[in-house]
């Protein structure tokens, strides 16, 4: 366990400073945040949050695997009082530069995902995973009662990841579906089916208000960031329809929000409460 913690530490330290990751600091594409805090989130995933949570003002939120961060300034922006975790020294360093130029109240800490070992109890309001966390998760189990018990009573958990659907497929855009694994071969690639996060919410006395499943909304699902460099318009036009392009028929995000239960009876909070 700790060589493969060191092992991902080191990979996400190394691409921290990679093309991609300066791609997603570059000045322009920070601005956009600023000026619209909104644009850091995928279409339906702020949505879902607020329905539940509301204004975000005075908020306490944890952003464990916070990776670009743009979701932490985004918060920050909108008024949350704002804690970035994440594995890599080297994602918080670049993140804590940024914000210092904003003048952000961001706290940065190293921490593990799974275990959140330097944050006490009761303590958030929201946290809140992005794209990509899960796939580094060896015991979802175990990260979920962790996110449960940083959060305060009524709290809320919410995810956007990679929708479970599209593992079992190759996802090749412009070809028909092409099958590489069973959708139950959770193991060695992580690839958690959505029985799996739903089980670890329940486990951990999370429950589950909301569940979106969200179609592709850019080109940038279907190619990767070296692969986007060669494409033209003209080739890439109209890909997330799924008469011209196959695979855009089935959900490609999946994006959920949970509330922490009263150990007591076992019912959620409401705002009356």
């Amino acid at each position: 366990m700790e060589d493969r913690k060191k092992e991902i530490k080191s990979y996400w330290n190394e691409i921290s400073d990679s093309e991609w990751y300066q791609s997603l600091r570059r000045e322009e594409r920070l601005e956009r945040i600023k000026e619209d805090p909104r644009s850091a989130f995928y279409p339906g995933v702020l949505e879902l949050m607020e329905k539940y949570i509301g204004d975000f003002r005075g908020k306490k939120i944890l952003l464990p695997s916070s990776g670009d961060n743009h979701a932490a300034f985004a918060f920050a922006f909108m008024g949350a009082k704002v804690t970035s975790s994440d594995i890599s020294e080297r994602q918080l360093e670049n993140a804590r530069n940024i914000s210092d130029q904003w003048d952000l109240d961001i706290d940065y800490i190293c921490d593990d995902t799974t275990f959140l070992s330097e944050f006490d109890d009761g303590t958030f309001d929201l946290v809140y995973t992005s794209n990509g966390t899960l796939s580094w998760i060896d015991d979802l189990n175990e990260m979920y009662r962790n996110i449960g018990r940083v959060l305060k009573q009524g709290g809320y958990s919410a995810l956007y990841d990679v929708h479970p659907f599209t593992r079992p497929f190759t996802m090749e855009a412009w070809k028909e579906p092409e099958v590489r694994k069973s959708y139950n071969d959770v193991f060695p690639d992580l690839h958690w089916r959505v029985q799996d996060i739903i089980n670890a919410n329940a486990q951990a006395g999370l429950h589950i208000l909301e569940m979106a499943e969200l179609p592709s909304e850019d080109v940038s699902f279907w190619y990767t960031f070296e692969e986007l460099k060669t494409k033209t318009e003209e080739e890439t036009a109209n890909i997330n329809d799924w008469k011209r392009n196959p695979m855009a028929a089935i959900p490609v995000w999946i994006t959920m929000i949970a509330q922490k239960q009263d150990p007591g009876n076992g019912s959620r909070f409401t705002e009356d409460e």
